[in-house]
């Protein structure tokens, strides 16, 4: 009796096997690049291996009191052509969050033509919860920042503290700059308190109010902590001119503030559980899956049309490289001539940007030429450039950064328009030991379109839909000088300098 009920285990298990390997196979470029996301232990999905090992401890407790039987539904192909299609436009558009964002829904509606609606809803959640680890969210950082600078306003208003705040930029008068930044904008504490309530909610609760209660409460109370962690981090500063050791190691910092708000999110799941509607009686059978059909032929036709569906898809998207490249290609131009002459130096001033996984790069270190006796400028401009972007290799990514804030300090923000209305974004900084100051401007060039905001910069990628245009380039200049204005000595650099940039990046990309 027990071998034959392992054999029809195994029989009742080959159908998802199939299915899945063969959307496993469809989708390892992405989820390869997705456990890359996880591996970088202080980035916001650190979480990821431990949600999936999570998210399969109760996908078995459910599975493991009534296997489901495999059939074919043929309705739920619906949602799974849906999450293909949108799978392939990523794809073949090279918009890697697309890809990400079809991940999960691909593999539930799968399991939904396998098994169901009766016998598939009981794996929403446990299923579901990864994506909460899927790198789609950083799309969210930039409203996060403004509100956690908004809360910051408001609370250094209460305190009577002398401030002025630029987009994600807190100036303390006679202090100094902080700068509310990707890491600062509590998406990984918001990420980890929804699932947490998710799990919580699995576990300990029935109805989908005291869920839904729990959610909500688990999401205000993670984006609380992280506004009450800058808060303190931007006051201490304040109160120590800037010698607190929080300033420049905050992370350990923010943990433990956000583990104090687990206190009561659990304190209120505790008062969701003995409420008057969690304790009323229910079915338990509810929660057995109940087979619609089944059978060799039903099953059969599922896993069939389930791997030939993905195989189409497999050999109708492009073969894209995975990875960065180890050394970008050159681009073949100069800027000095008349006006400027070249240093050999690729940086300025001990400074350049951080830039990773780029497939072509400019950069040139220049001086104009001054009249005698007075001191020449010294100016920088790079242009790092992907062919497209995908995991590790794009314009806007947690590791690219203009300056490193370990060696230099915020001293001001501004903006610069370039020859053709583009917008730059601009800062000056200043070394914290020699007090060298240089200023800056970036922007973003994404297939064809002109932005400064980093946000606006990713989502460009799908207003670039409707070109044929996959690249994307960071386009950075640097000034520094003795006694003059560097902000207008910047603007005059990128006036003259911009037009042959942008006519190179045009040439190279088919623009």
């Amino acid at each position: 009796m027990t071998g034959s009920r392992s054999d029809q285990l195994i029989k009742r298990s080959l159908p998802f096997f199939f299915s899945f390997a063969a959307l496993a196979l469809l989708t390892a470029p992405t989820l390869e690049s997705v456990f890359s996301r996880w591996l970088k232990f202080d980035e916001s999905y650190s979480h990821g291996f431990l949600l999936l090992v999570v998210a399969a401890f109760l996908t078995f407790r459910k599975w493991k009191p009534a296997p489901p039987v495999p059939g074919f539904y043929a309705w739920w192909l619906v949602p799974f052509i849906l999450a293909l299609a949108g799978y392939m436009m990523g794809g073949v558009l090279r918009v890697e969050a697309l890809q990400n964002l079809a991940l999960v829904p691909l593999f539930l509606s799968a399991l939904a033509v396998l098994v169901g609606w009766k016998q598939g809803k009981q794996f929403i959640l446990p299923i579901g919860v990864l994506v909460f680890s899927v790198p789609f969210w950083d799309y969210l950082s930039w409203p996060l920042q403004l509100i956690t600078v908004a809360f910051n306003e408001f609370g250094l208003g209460l305190l009577g503290i002398d401030f002025r705040i630029e987009g994600v930029y807190v100036f303390l008068t006679g202090v100094g700059v902080f700068e509310v930044a990707h890491g600062c904008s509590g998406l990984r504490y918001l990420l980890v308190g929804q699932s947490l309530a998710i799990l919580y909610g699995e576990l300990n609760l029935r109805t989908i109010r005291s869920r839904v209660v729990l959610f909500v409460a688990a999401v205000a109370l993670a984006l609380f902590a992280n506004w009450l962690r800058v808060f303190i981090i931007i006051y201490m500063g304040y109160e120590t001119n800037m010698q607190s050791s929080l300033i420049e190691d905050h992370d350990n910092f923010g943990w433990w503030v956000f583990a104090a708000t687990l206190v009561p999110l659990f304190f209120i799941g505790q008062k969701l559980e003995a409420s008057a509607s969690e304790q009323v009686n229910q079915d338990d059978s509810s929660l057995v899956p109940i087979p619609d059909s089944a059978g060799a032929p039903q099953k059969t036709i599922s896993t069939a049309v389930i791997t030939a569906l993905a195989a189409t898809v497999f050999f109708l998207l492009p073969s894209n490289p995975i990875g960065t490249k180890e050394d970008p290609q050159p681009y073949d131009f100069r800027l000095d001539g008349e006006q400027f002459g070249p240093l050999f130096s690729s940086s300025l001033e001990r400074w350049r940007p951080q830039v990773r996984g780029a497939d072509r790069l400019f950069q040139q270190t220049l001086f104009e030429r001054a009249p005698e006796g007075e001191t020449p400028k010294q100016l920088y401009v790079s242009v790092h450039s992907y062919d497209f972007q995908r995991q590790g290799a794009e314009v806007v990514q947690y590791f690219n950064r203009i300056y490193a804030s370990d060696e230099w300090r915020l001293e001001n923000v501004f903006d610069l328009a370039g020859p053709g209305g583009e917008t730059f974004s601009g800062v000056t900084i200043q070394h914290r030991l020699s007090g060298e100051e240089i200023h800056l401007a970036y922007s973003y060039y994404v297939e064809g379109i002109w932005e400064s905001d980093q946000v606006r910069a990713k989502l460009a990628q799908l207003a670039g839909l409707f070109n044929n245009r996959t690249d994307a380039s960071q386009i950075t200049f640097g000034v520094s000088c003795e006694d003059c204005d560097g902000v207008e000595a910047l603007g005059q650099v990128i006036r003259l300098t911009l037009p042959n940039i942008v006519q190179e990046i045009d040439e190279h990309y088919g623009g």
